[in-house]
């Protein structure tokens, strides 16, 4: 469509559902990176492997009103925060419309769209760097957006700043664990004051060995443990790693998923509590290790619904003194059937971004009179929406909140009522 490195002058029309400027030409849609609408550029056009026309920018020639100096000085080379160029204002307005857009394009309407929750930054309690030895020089750092390049990151707008205080006490490490040009992913998770350590891509040795364990020791280091395509293998547990959820202490499994911030987790559950109607007994699907199993405790008995056996098995220790019942079933292969459904009060789903389309359709059917879906992905939010609407379900509030500041992910939560 274009030639090759073919450099031409565009004006960003708006943004694309991913973040990334769209350019209308002649020729087709071009999609560029870290732009903001009204944006003219000089871009350099290309094809990625799937076929996507974009384009690189060469030079800035008119800056958008929309934009911003990036806050942090890692934003040109770093590949997570691809939205820091937005002004607040603008930010706030379209990740808003991002969630509208989606719901339009599904024939979709609320009766109530709620006053949208913006966190701020320097929260995120789980992050993931990359480290590589390339001819003796030791890098640690994120990926470049789209691309295999490692940029050493110093300082983050977003990660909580024990995160990175950490990270760089592993560098003395690395020079002795690291195999010439093969990188390892190190995940770090801050749970009640101590690390939860996972490291990917490591082939495990006497040496590598010894030096995970001087690791393990390092302050405040809870446990260590390595990942290989299907497993993650426990090396070093220090101390038990407790969350609270409500009114339980789930012992969490190595890399157990929790919400990326602690006020984003709070947010979601009040806002999920607040819609939980009086009752007796709720259903949890896809619960991971009880995020609003726990909450949901203060109000009856819960039934939870959850594929990891780790995340299961947690959450069943925790729970034997409390009205909870947890099931390992795998909802996108075996989603609970409707006539089972009937008997809840209340049904709280938090599925992954894929969505939850079989099992929406066995909401659809079931008589329960409230649902409340929690989603990180309108497209799929509003997909099973729609699925539920034609099951005779209202959508009746939504709530936007935004814990993944500066990227174009965005939370919310939905509450639907059956009217038929």
């Amino acid at each position: 469509m274009f030639g090759a490195s073919k450099i031409i002058q565009l004006t960003v029309d708006r943004l694309g559902p991913k973040g990334d400027g769209v350019a209308i030409f002649p020729k087709g849609s071009v999609f560029v990176d870290r732009t903001a609408p009204l944006d003219e550029v000089s871009v350099r056009v290309f094809q990625d492997k799937a076929g996507i026309t974009r384009g690189e920018v060469v030079k800035l020639l008119t800056p958008s009103p929309y934009r911003q100096k990036p806050p942090c000085p890692h934003f040109d080379s770093c590949g997570n925060c691809t939205l820091q160029h937005l002004n607040l204002e603008f930010y706030q307005f379209w990740k808003n419309e991002t969630v509208k857009e989606s719901l339009k394009k599904a024939g979709l309407h609320t009766k109530t769209f709620l006053k949208p929750i913006f966190l701020e930054g320097q929260n995120r309690r789980r992050i993931t760097f990359t480290a590589l030895n390339e001819r003796g020089k030791i890098t640690l750092g994120y990926y470049q957006r789209r691309s295999k390049q490692i940029t050493t990151i110093n300082q983050c707008e977003i990660a909580l700043p024990d995160l990175f205080v950490f990270k760089d006490s592993l560098k003395p490490f690395l020079k002795y664990l690291l195999t010439p040009s093969t990188p390892i992913d190190i995940s770090l998770q801050w749970v009640s004051g101590k690390f939860d350590i996972v490291i990917s891509g490591l082939k495990l040795s006497a040496k590598n060995e010894k030096i995970l364990k001087e690791i393990s020791q390092l302050h405040p280091v809870a446990r260590l443990s390595l990942k290989n395509e299907t497993k993650i293998n426990v090396l070093f547990n220090n101390h038990p790693l407790r969350k609270s959820f409500g009114e339980i202490q789930v012992n969490l499994p190595p890399g157990a998923f929790l919400q990326p911030t602690q006020e984003g987790e709070e947010a979601l559950v009040k806002t999920v509590m607040a819609a939980l109607p009086e009752g007796k007994q709720f259903a949890d699907l896809f619960s991971g290790c009880g995020t609003f199993s726990g909450a949901m405790l203060s109000r009856g008995s819960v039934d939870s619904f959850e594929s990891s056996n780790s995340a299961v098995k947690s959450l069943s220790e925790a729970t034997r003194n409390f009205p909870l019942k947890v099931y390992r079933r795998d909802l996108f292969k075996n989603p609970v059937r409707h006539q089972d459904l009937n008997r809840f009060d209340a049904i709280v789903f938090d599925p992954p971004r894929a969505g939850c389309e079989e099992q929406a359709h066995e909401m659809a059917l079931s008589k329960c009179k409230t649902l409340i879906g929690v989603s990180c992905n309108p497209a799929t939010f509003a997909r099973d929406a729609k699925i539920l609407v034609r099951g005779g379900y209202q959508l009746q509030s939504l709530q936007v909140i935004d814990q993944f500041l500066w990227s174009h992910h965005v939370e919310l939560v939905g509450v639907f009522k059956k009217l038929r």
